[in-house]
């Protein structure tokens, strides 16, 4: 028996990881795969070998009936253009789905759990996405339901409707129009939490990265005062921490390898959508932490002390 949710495989460079993530896939056997993968770096020596062999492998690899899709770029457009136009490209073509990419290794109880609520919250316009992830200390998490609402779209592993990521904008333009002060106070109470946030979107639409997409993702469900599902205990674990990896290089991160857990199905839901606010501000100070909130005054009295120990010469 085929599973019915269309997923997405973004695939790279990474053989050994790659090659694991698509084991799981295969188990589930999905009716419809859609196989996405950025065109090597010129200036990597040996890397078009790697990306062709992966690419070939995941392919000659797929042993079941199913609708197969390729995404396969001959030149390279990087880990932020990468990604998220291929989840672009996907939802071109299906109103749902789940996205994995190459280092994220869920469990078996990851695919139920996102097709469970893809389809309870398909039209329900408050929720953006379907996280297979939790972050939390203590696993599984001690609630009553299955999952609880957070802020954050965590998107090692998961899923989502077009609906939500329509409107996607990899330069965040909208946050020039936006009024800042009402959407900080939405995210967080606390004002160092705040300014972080003020920051990173900040420097974001200012700089405009090459090199990410999901903060872009998090500024459009925020932004829309949406929440996320995210399972009570952990579901995917995150493989591609290494001296390899972009953003993840550090193996004994807090995050790397994260155990994962088995939910037990039927699913036991929350009474309500509320987010769970304690939650959110653990994971807030545990990956992201807080930025000195500097006021009018203090600035002065900064710049008062810098001119007195300042000696001309």
């Amino acid at each position: 028996m085929s599973f019915s949710t269309p997923i997405l495989f973004i695939i790279f460079n990474k053989i050994e990881e790659t090659k694991k993530v698509f084991e799981v896939i295969r188990q589930q056997r999905p009716a419809q795969l859609f196989i996405a993968a950025d065109g090597p770096r010129p200036t990597k020596e040996g890397e078009k070998e790697k990306c062709d062999y992966i690419k070939n492998w995941v392919v000659n690899n797929i042993d079941w009936p199913c609708v197969i899709k390729t995404l396969f770029r001959e030149q390279n457009v990087g880990c932020g253009k990468g990604p998220s136009e291929a989840v672009t490209w996907f939802f071109e073509h299906v109103q749902e789905g789940i996205i994995l990419e190459d280092d994220c290794l869920p469990n078996d109880t990851f695919f139920g759990f996102c097709a469970d609520l893809l389809d309870k919250y398909r039209d329900d316009e408050q929720v953006s996405i379907v996280s297979g992830n939790n972050f939390q200390l203590q696993q599984p998490m001690p609630l009553t339901a299955d999952y609880y609402f957070s802020v954050f779209p965590s998107s090692n592993g998961w899923a989502t409707w077009r609906r939500s990521w329509q409107g996607f904008d990899y330069h965040i333009t909208y946050w020039e129009k936006l009024d800042k002060k009402d959407f900080i106070k939405f995210l967080f109470e606390d004002k160092e939490h705040q300014q972080w946030w003020k920051q990173q979107f900040d420097w974001i639409h200012r700089q405009k990265p090459d090199d990410m997409w999901d903060f872009q993702f998090h500024f459009l469900c925020m932004s829309r005062r949406q929440l996320a599902v995210m399972p009570k205990a952990n579901l995917v674990k995150n493989i591609g921490y290494g001296p390899d990896a972009t953003h993840s290089q550090d193996p004994d991160n807090y995050f790397a390898n994260m155990p994962t857990y088995e939910l037990n199905f039927p699913l036991t839901h929350p009474e309500r959508i509320e987010r769970n606010y304690e939650a959110d501000v653990f994971i807030q100070d545990m990956l992201f932490g807080r930025e000195e909130v500097v006021s009018n005054f203090k600035k002065m009295k900064r710049l008062i002390k810098r001119l007195i120990k300042y000696t001309p010469r």
